[in-house]
């Protein structure tokens, strides 16, 4: 009895196998369809990048032996000045005593000045007294009739036309020597003016702004005593050389404070193309900068970030086929692959679309050659 209970169970166990093989590989298999991995078609993320807050203008003063020592700084520490503000008053000692020196030049030529002044004075009044004279003796000349008296008076006119040449000749010589003296006077007083202005000397502010003033730049000649910053800020941001053809003169970014995570737009107003000096080695990637324009209220110096959009949409080479000169991808839509043309561009190594599917499109990552237009298909979403 035992004996065929065990037969029952083992006949009922191939019977069931048997049944299970049938199905298992003789069922349909139209119900299974091909699966694939979908990704939604979106803009790259906005590329972020280092910045920091400066002034947009920058006026440094250095301390100038040469003008003197420093006599005053009638500026201080956050003090704003225009343009035209006195920044820093200098006395020069050595100036000075040239000065002086020169005062005594001055006054000394103007003292013979003084004398040919008088010579000259002295002067005309002998060749007037001549000339008076000489007039004088020509009436009585012309008035004798006595021969005898008459070359008397003849011989004394020609006496005194002689003197008053002479005369003559010692006014031209006393103005000479006046003009002489007053062109002396005239260059030792410029001479002293010259000296005079060294004396004392002070440096303007050429631009509008805030100053800082930095006590170590009195002894320190590679410190700028005072600083002028002005008012309008910038961003200086740096980019390395692999995004560097990504910014262009004009882009609108977005400048995030770190500090405050406040955020204000900008323009990017020029790119150095000249990499900045690599002090760490060869092996550092070169680094570029770039000016941010824009109304920024944090400090000066204050780390922020630079952010920029990257609109352009970029497929993954291997959603991409190409057959028969056409270029297409496989978007993905009410479960169907659907078979579209698309225009690629490459940009720094990327394929970015520039017609054919737009953004929110579901695009099948991973098309094989057995994938059809408009065929069904199972997919598995990455996003």
């Amino acid at each position: 009895m035992k004996s065929k209970k065990v037969k029952f169970i083992i006949g009922g166990i191939l019977i069931g196998l048997s049944v299970g093989s049938y199905f298992l590989f003789f069922s349909s298999p139209k119900d299974v369809e091909p699966s694939y991995n979908v990704f939604t078609l979106n803009p790259l993320d906005p590329l972020i990048l280092k910045g920091e807050v400066k002034p947009a203008q920058t006026e440094d003063i250095f301390y100038d032996q040469a003008l003197g020592t420093i006599a005053d700084i009638p500026v201080k520490q956050d003090q704003e000045v225009k343009t035209g503000d006195s920044l820093l008053n200098y006395l020069n000692g050595e100036a000075q005593t040239r000065a002086d020196q020169q005062q005594r030049s001055v006054n000394k030529s103007s003292l013979s000045a003084q004398q040919a002044a008088q010579n000259l004075t002295r002067a005309q009044t002998r060749s007037n007294e001549a000339q008076a004279t000489l007039n004088q003796s020509q009436v009585e000349l012309d008035r004798e009739v006595d021969p005898e008296k008459k070359e008397e008076h003849k011989a004394k006119v020609e006496q005194q036309k002689a003197d008053l040449t002479s005369a003559n000749n010692e006014v031209i010589q006393a103005q000479q020597a006046l003009d002489l003296a007053n062109t002396e006077v005239t260059d030792e007083a410029a001479a002293l003016e010259t000296e005079q202005g060294k004396v004392s000397s002070t440096v303007k502010a050429t631009i509008d702004g805030v100053v800082v003033v930095n006590e170590a730049g009195k002894k320190s000649l590679e410190q700028p005593l005072v600083q002028v910053l002005s008012k309008t800020k910038q961003t200086k941001g740096i980019v390395t050389e692999y995004d560097l053809t990504k910014l262009k003169v004009g882009q609108e970014v977005s400048v995030t404070s770190i500090g405050s995570n406040q955020t204000a737009k900008g323009k990017i107003n020029s790119i150095n193309q000249l990499p900045k000096t690599n002090n760490g080695g060869d092996s550092e990637i070169p680094t570029y900068e770039f000016i941010v324009d824009g109304d920024f209220p944090w400090a000066y110096g204050s780390s922020v970030q630079v952010s920029l959009p990257q609109p352009q949409l970029v497929l993954p080479e291997r959603s991409i086929l190409t057959k028969d000169n056409e270029t297409f991808v496989y978007i993905y839509k009410n479960g169907r692959a659907v078979k579209k043309d698309v225009k690629i561009s490459e940009v720094n190594g990327t394929k970015s679309v520039e017609s054919g599917v737009s953004k929110g499109t579901k695009i099948i990552n991973d098309p094989d050659e057995s994938l059809k237009d408009n065929a069904e298909v199972q997919v598995v979403e990455n996003d």
